[in-house]
């Protein structure tokens, strides 16, 4: 049996090396990247892309046939095989072989999911990993969120293989992944750690940072700097300081509308040698932006830098990007595709031709990034080729709409609004048609997509892509309108717009007639009057619209009245004299409404009078007065056809009550509706009719009014500025001697007192008195007045309750004020208390009191249900007050529960739940106890022992 087991021992070792030796030294990089493939289920495609030292692991190499992909969800796990050259991988060069292997695998839920795929072993002597790297597993991972509002969503693509790492002592290193996105989704790039895990166990694959790891520029002694740019991706070193191997990892991050939803490792092997080699330096253009159509050449130049020793070597550009039709066919996006042609092997300076004729379906929001590199190939044996590369980023936009065009139609009261056919009608796309009042001067930059909110405009429609019109119904005459246009696109679940068209502007005519003016000339509540300007019909073409002519005037009640009557006559004009155009609506509640207005206008077809139309409604000013300390603030607002903002408004105040006579005290430059307010604090700014200070005094009443001026700025509608009264209003100021805060005080109980007085126990009756005095002084020593007429007394039943007034004591009498509110529930309440002076003010609350109940339970331990009399129930002793509820339990010695009370009052009569006797002896219960408090108290909890004695 001993033999038998040693030599299990030993085949079991031998195993081990065969498996390590199989399976080590010889991962340098690679990354996961995982496409949803169904529209009807959770089903992805998973690529695992790999790259292997074939130098010192040919062997393991050949034999790593199938990668375990486990797919976070603690259930899936696939041996996948490799798929390219007929599965024994590709040669690529450089010592170099590729691996790509595939799985497939269905999701049951949406969430977020962590693929990861883990070979060992990685290869030997790496520098920044501790220990012998050739026995640290090689570890990739991508996290992605499994949603069906993604669609079709692929992680980012990375074209540029991890094969051009070789790096050069004293020379900087760049290398960039040219990560593309399908999609169209934002990428973005940050460094992580090199990672570890199991190869065949999901369950042990953590995924944890490789034990001893550094970034590459944290090993040698000498400072250098390894970064990565977060937007184009570039991998710098900067710069190498000691040969060797090094590992490092990234993330490329997906990003779409704000929200994270993939992220990708790529985990790579960078060789630092020294060689007489310098790297060749690429140029690319500048970024660009076009709109779609645009055919694109360029021409893409590198250089190679001389050596130490004065050697310039030949080159080769190349490129890639989603841009290009793949060799084998693949494509990212359709056609046309873009080429680029360079000749190999090219002495310095080199060149390539970048072509590309762009189209309408190569429109999108994030730019294409197309990244080129040079390689250059020294002539020397041993000497490693260096490379550079840069990204170029082009965007497309949509291209704007053109040849916008407006035709105003002031009979139906519309403007039609219409533009060229768009170049692009691809699917989904809508055409957004934007309006605003009046003329805005905006050249949007040529890479500038959609419409800044802060030019105001409104979105009014969305049409058709094929819609080359619309009409815009129920405009307001007199009124100059700007519109544009801008194209919407959906892309999958993204979206873009393109850049907004130029503006068309115009001003809606009008063959009628405008009001001008609704002015207040009397403030009654029975006999007010409002006189109703308008012109004459502007632009009235005789011939199509012939004599006689009327005019019919309506009115509504309010600022925004919609219920019309006529007002005025049927009135008759042959549109030769003024007189006509004026009407004074009189007996009116103007004190309490303001009124709106419109003028029908006719003339006479061959069927007798017609209405033409009517004009825009315009209402009276209607002016608000309120009370403030020493001062009265106004304001005012009034719905007019033209136009009061960006004016100097006039405010008027009466020079003596009663007087009838009114000063111009103030010109206010208004812009907004909301800047419609003037505060009078006395003073006359207005000295050309004379000058009236007024005291603003708590004992004396100011009325006044407001002249509003409007344009409807159209030179053809005269006068050129409008003018407008309100009602006159009156106010009274408030005083700077206002009454303070009473202070409170209320007589809280003595509980141990209480408690002990049984005459309380039976109370249906409870009495809280307030006391309190009104200060002389406020709390800033501020004088306080003494005038005060009443005290209003405020009460809630608990602490965090609403206030609700329960008493007013007029004609009090200083010094001391009492109030005694009695209850029938409890003594339970908070209260505050205001003081009123003569003119109505009133004082802010005085401190808030409060009182509460004063409880009390208490349980005895022996009772004798013998029916004398005598003790025959157990139940609470003395007085139980304020007792809210009770839940009481009974347990025998073996703890079993005989009996249950849940109420407000405790009497158990020696009997279980059954209603049975239950034996003498002693028995245990627990106790419950809520009372009846200001605030919610924690629950009495009473445990004990009772003696039932017979």
């Amino acid at each position: 049996m001993r033999f038998k087991k040693l030599f299990l021992f030993v085949l079991g070792f031998v195993l081990f090396l065969s498996t390590t030796e199989s399976f080590a030294t010889h991962l340098r990089g690679g990354e996961i990247s995982v496409r949803r493939i169904s529209t009807t289920s959770f089903t992805y495609e998973f690529t695992l892309t790999i790259y292997c030292d074939l130098n010192t692991g040919y062997r393991a190499w050949t034999e790593q046939r199938d990668a375990n992909f486990c797919f976070g969800d603690n259930i899936g796990f696939i041996k996948a095989p490799r798929i390219n050259g007929n599965g024994a991988g590709e040669d690529i060069g450089n010592s170099i072989g590729k691996g790509i292997y595939k799985a497939i695998y269905t999701y049951s839920a949406a969430a977020d999911y962590k693929v990861t795929v883990a070979i060992s072993n990685r290869n030997q002597d790496i520098r920044n990993i501790a220990g012998a790297s050739d026995f640290v597993q090689f570890y990739v991972e991508t996290i992605f969120k499994v949603n069906p509002g993604l669609g079709l969503n692929s992680t980012p693509i990375l074209l540029n293989p991890a094969v051009d790492l070789t790096a050069v002592v004293g020379q900087k290193f760049i290398h960039n992944p040219n990560a593309i996105d399908v999609d169209g989704d934002s990428l973005a790039y940050r460094l992580t750690f090199c990672r570890r895990g199991d190869q065949d166990n999901c369950a042990d694959r953590k995924g944890d940072s490789v034990p001893g790891f550094r970034q590459p520029n944290e090993v040698a002694t000498t400072p250098s700097s390894f970064t990565i740019n977060p937007i184009t991706g570039d991998l710098i070193w900067d710069v190498p300081q000691e040969v060797g191997l090094y590992n490092c990892a990234f993330y490329v991050e997906e990003w779409r509308n704000g929200v994270l939803i993939s992220i990708t490792e790529r985990d790579m092997q960078i060789e630092v040698k020294d060689a007489d080699n310098k790297p060749p330096v690429i140029k690319v253009p500048d970024d660009i932006c076009v709109e779609a159509g645009t055919l694109i050449t360029q021409t893409i130049t590198a250089t190679d830098t001389p050596t130490n020793s004065g050697r310039v070597d030949n080159m080769t550009i190349t490129s890639s990007g989603a841009v290009y039709r793949l060799p084998d066919g693949t494509t990212f996006i359709g056609p046309q595709y873009a080429t680029f042609t360079a000749t190999a092997n090219q002495p310095s300076p080199a060149s390539g031709r970048f072509v590309w004729q762009t189209g309408c379906n190569h429109i999108r929001e994030e730019p294409y990034d197309v990244l080129f590199k040079v390689q250059d190939f020294p002539q020397r044996a041993g000497i490693p080729s260096l490379v550079d590369s840069k990204i170029w980023k082009i965007r497309i936009v949509a291209p704007r709409i053109k040849n916008m065009k407006i035709a105003a139609d002031a009979g139906n009261k519309t403007m039609t609004v219409s533009w060229d056919a768009y170049t692009c009608q691809n699917t989904g796309a809508q055409i957004v048609l934007y309006r605003k009042v009046g003329c805005t001067a905006y050249t949007p930059d040529k890479c500038t997509t959609g419409l800044p909110a802060s030019l105001g405009y409104v979105e009014i429609a969305r049409l058709p892509i094929s819609a080359t019109s619309y009409v815009d119904k129920n405009l307001k005459r007199n009124t100059e309108y700007s519109y544009r246009a801008l194209v919407v696109f959906t892309n999958g679940t993204n979206s873009t717009s393109s850049i907004v068209s130029d503006q068309v502007c115009e001003k809606l005519p009008s063959p009628m007639p405008v009001l001008t003016n609704v002015t207040v000339d009397k403030t009654s509540t029975t006999t007010g009057e409002i006189t109703v300007r308008w012109t004459r019909p502007i632009n009235l073409d005789k011939t199509a619209f012939k004599g006689p002519y009327q005019y019919r005037l309506y009115r509504a009640t309010g600022l925004n009245g919609t219920s019309f009557t006529q007002v005025s006559p049927n009135i008759d004009t042959d549109l030769s004299v003024k007189a006509d155009t004026v009407f004074t609506d009189k007996n009116l509640n103007t004190t309490d409404n303001a009124y709106t207005y419109f003028l029908a206008f006719y003339y006479t077809s061959s069927t007798g009078l017609t209405v033409l139309d009517s004009t825009d409604a315009s209402s009276s000013v209607r002016l608000s007065a309120k009370a403030e300390t020493k001062s009265v603030v106004l304001s005012w607002q009034a719905n007019v056809a033209w136009k009061n903002e960006n004016q100097v408004h006039r405010v008027y105040r009466e020079t003596r009550s009663g007087s009838g006579v009114f000063n111009r005290i103030a010109d206010v430059p208004v812009t907004s509706a909301s800047t419609f307010t003037f505060t009078d604090t006395g003073a006359d700014t207005y000295t050309a009719d004379g000058t009236a200070i007024a005291k603003m005094s708590q004992d004396s009443t100011y009325c006044y009014k407001v002249e509003t001026v409007g344009t409807y700025n159209d030179a053809k509608i005269k006068p050129d500025l409008l003018y407008n009264f309100s009602q006159v209003i009156c106010a009274t100021p408030l005083s700077d001697i206002v009454p303070c805060p009473p202070q409170l005080s209320i007589d809280l109980l003595d509980c141990d007192k209480y408690n002990k007085d049984n005459a309380n126990c039976n109370l249906t009756s409870f009495e809280n008195k307030l006391t309190w005095t009104n200060p002389d002084k406020s709390a800033s020593g501020g004088d306080c007045t003494k005038d005060i007429v009443k005290y209003t007394v405020y009460y809630a039943p608990n602490s965090g309750a609403t206030f609700t007034k329960i008493a007013e004591i007029n004609s009090p009498k200083p010094p001391a004020q009492t109030f005694t509110h009695v209850k029938n529930d409890s003594y339970i309440g908070c209260y505050y208390v205001t003081a009123t002076d003569k003119y109505g003010t009133e004082s802010a609350p005085s401190n808030t009191v409060c009182k509460d109940n004063c409880v009390s339970f208490e349980l005895p331990n022996i009772f004798t249900p013998n029916g004398d009399g005598k003790n025959d129930v157990f139940q609470a002793m003395k007085c139980p007050r304020f007792v809210q509820s009770i839940i009481f339990t009974v347990y025998n010695r073996a703890g079993q529960k005989i009996y249950e009370y849940s109420g407000n009052q405790l009497s158990w009569n020696g009997t279980d739940s059954n209603g049975k006797e239950v034996a003498v002896g002693t028995y245990f219960y627990n106790c419950e106890v809520k009372f009846l408090t200001l605030d919610p108290k924690p629950t009495l909890n009473l445990k004990g022992w009772i003696e039932l004695v017979r």
